[in-house]
């Protein structure tokens, strides 16, 4: 086989706790760009956020232009040209944590993070892969998780000798890529959950999410987007 060039997912969640809806999304990217991709975020955020790491909770007015400049670098910038979000959807009250996770939401919430990982591995079959969680508190190690997903792909036929080469936890607030990740992710999330019903919704994020949403080609969020593209939404589901 051919050497593969290397590309590299930056996972994150949202409202995994008091929603309904559970999301996980990530960003791919082949490594070669990442560098470009990082210092276009850097520009696109000023002059109104010369500092400080950009979430979604922290999207309001006074912020929003660097917060929709962000966003639109991952629609039209030729550092985001190759970069490609994913994200799924869990339905929490179809969660049966007791009959398939031995009672445990994390071991179910791990179960996700596999998902929507070996999802980019029957997508991207041209790659390798380094793996970057944001990071969270859990007892997997991310060598288990990467030991997982390998021998996954080489359960299911994958000819490349152990897929995911790297998993490793990153912080996300030295990193970038995660946080365009969340900026998605959240806008998503924010109309998936219904945030915007709320009588103090905030008018910024209502306005970012839309936008997001509207670049993306997203008009509903109850159905599932095509498989492959730019942007997409996958619904989870879930044994019963």
């Amino acid at each position: 086989m051919a050497e593969l060039d290397v590309a590299e997912i930056y996972l994150d969640e949202s409202s995994q706790t008091k929603n309904r809806y559970l999301l996980i999304g990530g960003i791919i990217i082949p490594s070669s760009d990442v560098v470009l991709a990082s210092n276009a975020m850097r520009e696109a955020r000023l002059p109104e956020l010369p500092r400080g790491e950009m979430k979604w909770g922290k999207v309001s007015n006074a912020k929003f232009d660097a917060y929709r400049r962000t966003v639109d670098l991952f629609f039209d910038a030729d550092a985001f040209k190759r970069a490609h979000f994913h994200c799924l959807v869990v339905d929490t009250q179809l969660q049966n944590h007791g009959k398939f996770n031995l009672g445990s939401r994390e071991i179910g919430f791990n179960k996700e993070v596999f998902q929507l990982a070996n999802k980019f591995a029957r997508l991207y079959k041209d790659y390798l892969f380094h793996l970057y969680p944001d990071y969270r508190e859990t007892q997997q190690k991310p060598d288990d998780l990467r030991n997982i997903l390998n021998h996954s792909r080489h359960k299911s036929g994958d000819d490349r000798d152990w897929p995911f080469r790297r998993c490793q936890f990153r912080d996300s607030a030295g990193t970038p890529l995660l946080q365009i990740v969340d900026l998605l992710l959240g806008s998503v999330a924010f109309g998936k959950n219904e945030h915007y019903k709320a009588e103090n919704a905030s008018q910024a994020k209502i306005n970012l999410a839309r936008h997001t949403l509207r670049r993306a080609g997203v008009r509903r969020l109850d159905v599932d987007t095509p498989m492959r593209g730019k942007f997409t939404i996958w619904h989870r589901q879930l044994q019963r």
